[in-house]
């Protein structure tokens, strides 16, 4: 068993030295999330085919490190009360509103930070970003769900961040996203 384990740490030890490599390399590549995004017609239209910066997301098969950042951090206790209210919105039966599945919330947020959201895809990383932004098909995938309560007019753009990594980091992607989670201390989310 001990001869299994030294080979599953020296293969992962190998990827991440290659992963490390890759980013000295490569840019973090970014994407203002501005009102352009925030609109009904995404609803029925599918977001993916209607901008430019999602059709050349969609050809991203490979793991992918994500972060939304907000372009300043006055707003955050409002911003997360808007969370909030929309993840209890879709809890209650009762109502009107569609029920879609929300990313999580820590219990004890940093009001202080710029960092929304961390995130991590294996694959698709156009999918995800269509759920976070609301726009998903399915309600039952979990994310940010921005569509349905972020208003960038009062709380401004938010910057999303990403970096794309080699096929191979697809299982220990989601090591870099705690780390980073960890580091930025977003507002929404389960680190």
């Amino acid at each position: 068993m001990k001869e299994i384990l030294n080979t599953f740490v020296e293969d992962a030890i190998q990827k991440l030295e290659t992963a490390q490599l890759n980013l000295i390399n490569n840019e973090v590549k970014s994407i203002s999330i501005n009102k352009e995004y925030f609109d009904n017609k995404f609803m029925k239209v599918n977001i993916t085919d209607a901008t430019e910066d999602f059709i050349r997301l969609k050809n991203i098969k490979n793991p992918v490190l994500y972060w939304y950042e907000l372009n300043y951090s006055e707003n955050n206790i409002t911003i997360r009360e808007k969370y909030i209210a929309y993840r209890n919105l879709t809890k209650n039966s009762n109502n009107k509103v569609e029920y879609r599945n929300t990313s999580s919330l820590k219990t004890k947020p940093n009001y202080n930070t710029k960092t929304l959201y961390v995130g991590k895809v294996e694959t698709s990383f156009w999918g995800r970003l269509v759920t976070h932004l609301g726009y998903s098909i399915s309600e039952k995938t979990a994310g940010l769900q921005l569509f349905h309560w972020y208003n960038p007019a009062l709380y401004g753009d938010i910057t999303l961040n990403f970096i794309e990594f080699d096929e191979d980091m697809k299982h220990l992607i989601i090591v870099l996203e705690k780390q980073l989670a960890k580091k930025l201390k977003p507002l929404i989310g389960r680190y």
